[in-house]
C-alpha cells in the first residue's frame, strides 16, 4: 500500500484521493455536454465554447496508472481544441463584437497552458485591436505585460543563478549562496506567475535540493504543496509535498502550518466522500436503469422516496466543502448538479443558481457570473436572492465596463428593494454619479463611461463619431 503520514499520525491511501476526484467528477460531469456546434446564435455558440473550455479545466490528469493519465492528458486537449475552434468561429463572426474580444481572451487563456506565450501575446494584441478602453483591453494588456515581464525575469535570473553557482560551487561564501539561491527562487515564481506550473514545481524543488539551509527553502517546498491543492486540485501531488515540509524543515513555521492543513484537508475529503456515498445510497436505481433503456424519468423519480431533502443537504455539503479548499470548479459543479438532477426542490435549485453565479464573481469571471445571475431569474424568478442577485450582477457589469447595464440594473435593485438593504446606499451613489452630465453635452457619465470619453469636454461625447 501507498501510504504518506504526516505528524498528527494520519494515514492516507493515496489510491483514496485518486478514487474521490475521479468519482466524483464521473458522478458529476456526465450528462452536462455542452451542446451542438451548429447553433446559430453566437452567445449560444460562445457558452458552449466556456463550457468545454471549463470541462478541459476540471479534467482530472493525474493517474497512479501512466497509460490512464496519458488518456486523461488526451481528453483535456481534445476539449481545449473543441474550445478553441468555437471561439475561432465566433471570432470569424463577430469581428467587432464583444464576443469576439472574450473569444480571444479565452483563446489566449488555452495557449498559456501549452505554454505559448507568443501566441497568447497575439490574440492579446487583437483585443487591444478591437476595443483599446474596453474591459477586455485591460485585461490584456496586463497580461502581455506579466508576460513580457516574467520572461524577462526568468531569462536574467536564470544566467544569475548558474552564474553564482558555478562560483559557490568552486568558492564557497555566504554571499554566492544567498545570491544563487535568492535568484533561483525568482525563477520559479515568475515561472508560477506565467502560470508554468510544471517549471515553478521543478525550480522549487531544486532550490530545496540545492540550497537546504536557505531560508528559502521551506517556502519553496510549501509553495509546491500549494500549487499542487489549490491551483492544479491535485491532492495526490500535494500530499507529499506537504509532508516533506514537516520531514526536511521540521523546525521551520511552515511545517506547523503544513501539518495543520494536512489534518484539516483530509478531514474535509473524507467528508466529502462520505456525502458522495451517500448520494449513491439514495439514488433509485431501478429508475437509473428505466432511463438508459429511453424511458423518460423525472428528476423525483431519481431518488428513493423521502431522502430528496437528505440529497439536497449532501450536494450543498461536498459544494461548501469544495470552496473550503477552494477548488472552485468542483464546488461550482456541485450546484449544478444539484439544480440539475434535483430540480424538483425549488428553494434548493434557487440557493444552487445563486451560489453558483456567486463563485464565478468571487472567482472574477464576470460574464459567467451574468450567465448564472440570468439563470436564476429565469428559473427562479421568486426566490429570496433575487434582490442580491440583481445588485451582485449590476456590479458585474460594471467590472466589465459595460456601464448601460450596469445603470439598468443598479435602477432595477433601488426600485424592488424595501427598506435600508446593505446595498441600497451604495446603488443609490452609484446612479446618481452615473446620471451626472457635468460637460452639458446630453451624455449622463454611465454613456461617457462606456464609450470612453470624457464628461469634463463637451466636444468629446458618444455621439461624436456618428
Amino acid at each position: 500500500m501507498n501510504r504518506f503520514t504526516h505528524g498528527f499520525g494520519l494515514r492516507i491511501d493515496r489510491t483514496f484521493f485518486l478514487v474521490l476526484a475521479l468519482a466524483f467528477l464521473a458522478s458529476t460531469i456526465l450528462g452536462c455536454g455542452s451542446g451542438g456546434f451548429n447553433i446559430i446564435p453566437l452567445g449560444a455558440k460562445l457558452q458552449n465554447a466556456d463550457n468545454a473550455f471549463e470541462s478541459a479545466e476540471a479534467t482530472e490528469v493525474r493517474d497512479e496508472d501512466p497509460e490512464k493519465m496519458e488518456k486523461n492528458r488526451q481528453k483535456q486537449q481534445e476539449l481545449y481544441d473543441k474550445a478553441m475552434a468555437l471561439y475561432l468561429e465566433v471570432i470569424e463572426r463577430d469581428t467587432k463584437g464583444k464576443y469576439a474580444q472574450r473569444s480571444h481572451y479565452q483563446i489566449a487563456k488555452i495557449y498559456k497552458r501549452r505554454y505559448d506565450w507568443d501566441k497568447a501575446t497575439e490574440h492579446y494584441q487583437a483585443i487591444v485591436a478591437l476595443d483599446p478602453t474596453g474591459y477586455y483591453a485591460n485585461e490584456a494588456k496586463a497580461g502581455t505585460a506579466n508576460i513580457r515581464k516574467n520572461r524577462e525575469i526568468i531569462k536574467a535570473k536564470r544566467a544569475e543563478y548558474q552564474n553564482y553557482k558555478a562560483i559557490y560551487d568552486s568558492e564557497p561564501t555566504d554571499e554566492t549562496f544567498n545570491i544563487a539561491a535568492e535568484a533561483l527562487y525568482e525563477v520559479a515564481r515568475a515561472y508560477e506567475n506565467l502560470e508554468n506550473y510544471t517549471e515553478a514545481i521543478r525550480n522549487y524543488e531544486r532550490l530545496v535540493e540545492e540550497f537546504p539551509e536557505h531560508a528559502k527553502a521551506p517556502q519553496a517546498q510549501f509553495q509546491i504543496g500549494n500549487i499542487y491543492f489549490y491551483t492544479l486540485y491535485d491532492y495526490i501531488g500535494g500530499w507529499p509535498a506537504f509532508v516533506a515540509v514537516s520531514e526536511k524543515f521540521p523546525d521551520s513555521y511552515e511545517a506547523s502550518q503544513a501539518g495543520t492543513l494536512l489534518k484539516v484537508t483530509a478531514d474535509i475529503l473524507t467528508d466529502i466522500k462520505l456525502s458522495m456515498d451517500e448520494i449513491e445510497k439514495f439514488r433509485n436505481k431501478k429508475a437509473v436503469e428505466y432511463r438508459k433503456t429511453g424511458r423518460k424519468i423525472t428528476p423525483a423519480d431519481m431518488w428513493v422516496m423521502g431522502y430528496s431533502d437528505q440529497v439536497v443537504q449532501n450536494f450543498q455539503q461536498i459544494a461548501s466543502n469544495w470552496e473550503k479548499l477552494r477548488n472552485y470548479p468542483r464546488a461550482i459543479n456541485a450546484h449544478k448538479t444539484l439544480a440539475r438532477d434535483l430540480s424538483h426542490k425549488k428553494f434548493a435549485v434557487a440557493d444552487a443558481l445563486y451560489r453558483t453565479a456567486a463563485l464565478y464573481q468571487q472567482n472574477g469571471d464576470y460574464e459567467r457570473a451574468i450567465e448564472g445571475y440570468d439563470a436564476l431569474f429565469e428559473n427562479a424568478p421568486e426566490s429570496t436572492w433575487r434582490n442580491e442577485c440583481v445588485y451582485q450582477q449590476a456590479v458585474c457589469y460594471r467590472s466589465i465596463r459595460e456601464f448601460g447595464a450596469a445603470y439598468e440594473g443598479f435602477k432595477a435593485y433601488m426600485s424592488i428593494t424595501k427598506g435600508d438593504t446593505p446595498y441600497l446606499r451604495e446603488a443609490e451613489q452609484i446612479v446618481r454619479q452615473y446620471e451626472l452630465d457635468q460637460d452639458q453635452d446630453g451624455y449622463m457619465f454611465y454613456q461617457e463611461q462606456e464609450a470612453g470619453t470624457s464628461d469634463q469636454d463637451p466636444n468629446a461625447h458618444p455621439g461624436m463619431g456618428s
